[in-house]
């Protein structure tokens, strides 16, 4: 009898056992299945925040760099309006400077010879062709400046 009750046993053991193992491996298998599933929700949802977040990477680039440019612009007009500035300064002192006077110093004889060359000179009345010739002479000054400031490359040529 306690042959039949131990065979019985053991008969038993072996199938819940092997019951409980095939169980346990559907426990298991449903478990990957749920992981994989859950995985691959996971990588939707981080695929979908990784765009959003380049969006807006993308969006704060671009205003970050519209800055930079009305800056740069700014500048830009600034440094133009500064040279204009100088340019009409220098043009209006230029006008205003036309006037010569000749002066004695006590330094050397020639000031005194000129100036009493341009005190003989005044019968011809050469002071309005001085005039214009002088500012003829300071215009093409200038110009050839503004030309020669032009020509120049950064980096140089």
């Amino acid at each position: 009898m306690g042959k039949i009750f131990g065979g019985l046993f053991s008969f038993l053991g072996n199938l819940f056992k092997n019951l409980f193992g095939v169980i346990w491996d559907v426990i298991k298998w449903i478990g990957k299945v749920l992981a994989k599933l859950f995985q691959n929700l996971l990588d939707v949802i981080i695929g979908f925040f990784k765009v959003i977040y380049a969006l807006i990477d993308g969006l704060l680039y671009l205003l970050y760099m519209i800055g930079v440019l009305a800056i740069k612009l700014f500048l830009v007009i600034f440094e133009a309006a500064k040279v204009l500035y100088s340019f009409i300064v220098g043009f209006v002192k230029t006008l205003g400077s036309l006037a010569y006077s000749p002066r004695s110093t006590g330094g050397n004889g020639y000031s005194e010879m000129i100036g009493k060359l341009f005190k003989n000179l005044e019968v011809l009345q050469l002071n309005s062709v001085a005039y214009i010739l002088l500012f003829v002479l300071w215009f093409t000054t200038a110009i050839m400046a503004i030309k020669l400031l032009s020509s120049i490359r950064v980096g140089g040529d």
